[in-house]
């Protein structure tokens, strides 16, 4: 995704509110710095707000891993509570009356999970938007094309993952995918990653007996900028699933034409405008 103005505020603020939840020495201070250097020689209109980012976490360093324990207890309450919806969650769906509107389910409830806000989290998500769906008080998330088909006709699945806790609610998802016979790749953050979805929680949810392989990644996936064996995953991939803000920066206007199924939150107004819709509403969108 290119990046608007207001973009270069948003990351720092991004940023700086995660490496200092409890470490605020000098170095946080040269953190910024250099963050703030990058910015300054890479912030074109023709830039990759995704690359940007990872170019910020890399200038973070080992104060990532220092974070790490403010967002461990959160991330442990976020799997607790989706793993304790999840048995609802799969009757909602096989509630549907045909496969198509089944998994449409699906994946209306994963887009609803992506709700870990952009400022850093103080507490486990709530995930009462899915609460309200699942009681049918609440409106489903906008569902722009055949999100049913893309996946049917997939034999290669590249599922990008956001956050712990949201992870639960890919489960679904991924379930409905290996139904339909797709090879599934899966890609989580290396940890530890503030409140992102790693290793751990995929072996939290059972995930490794469901997909066929998991890769992890420091930041944020932007094709032509990883190492060979998730390029080449994606390069082998006829169908592209992507959760949350942080990866629909980085893959907007990257997806080599492949069917690609943006599932998330809309947290701000440049991705909202981009979709034609308001901050605080959730899309599932299929763009061929």
């Amino acid at each position: 995704m290119k990046p608007e103005p207001e973009c270069a505020s948003c990351l720092l603020k991004w940023l700086i509110e995660r490496i200092t939840t409890l470490d605020r020495d000098s170095e946080c201070y040269e953190v910024v710095r250099s963050v703030s250097k990058l910015l300054h020689d890479e912030f074109y209109q023709v830039s990759n707000l995704g690359s940007l980012a990872n170019g910020s976490i890399q200038r973070a360093g080992k104060l990532i891993h220092n974070a790490a324990g403010h967002f461990e207890k959160i991330k442990l309450g976020n799997n607790r509570l989706a793993r304790r919806t999840l048995p609802v969650a799969r009757d909602f769906i096989e509630s549907g009356r045909t496969p198509k509107e089944a998994f449409e389910r699906a994946c209306s409830l994963a887009a609803a999970a992506n709700v870990s806000p952009i400022g850093v989290p103080s507490q486990p998500s709530s995930f009462e938007e899915i609460e309200r769906m699942l009681k049918e008080k609440s409106l489903m998330p906008v569902l722009l094309g055949d999100v049913y088909e893309a996946a049917r006709r997939a034999s290669h699945t590249l599922y990008i993952t956001d956050n712990s806790g949201e992870i639960g609610f890919d489960s679904l998802v991924l379930e409905k995918l290996k139904d339909m016979g797709t090879e599934i790749t899966l890609v989580v953050k290396e940890g530890p990653f503030f409140e992102d979805a790693t290793r751990k929680d995929v072996s939290f949810f059972g995930l490794d007996g469901v997909v066929d392989q998991v890769f992890t990644i420091r930041g944020f996936f932007v094709p032509g900028e990883t190492l060979p064996p998730l390029q080449q995953a994606f390069d082998t991939s006829d169908l592209v699933i992507c959760k949350g803000t942080g990866n629909f920066e980085g893959l907007e206007g990257k997806t080599d034409g492949k069917p690609t199924i943006f599932m998330l939150k809309l947290k701000c107004g440049v991705i909202a405008r981009k979709m034609g819709m308001e901050v605080g509403g959730f899309v599932v969108k299929l763009v061929q």
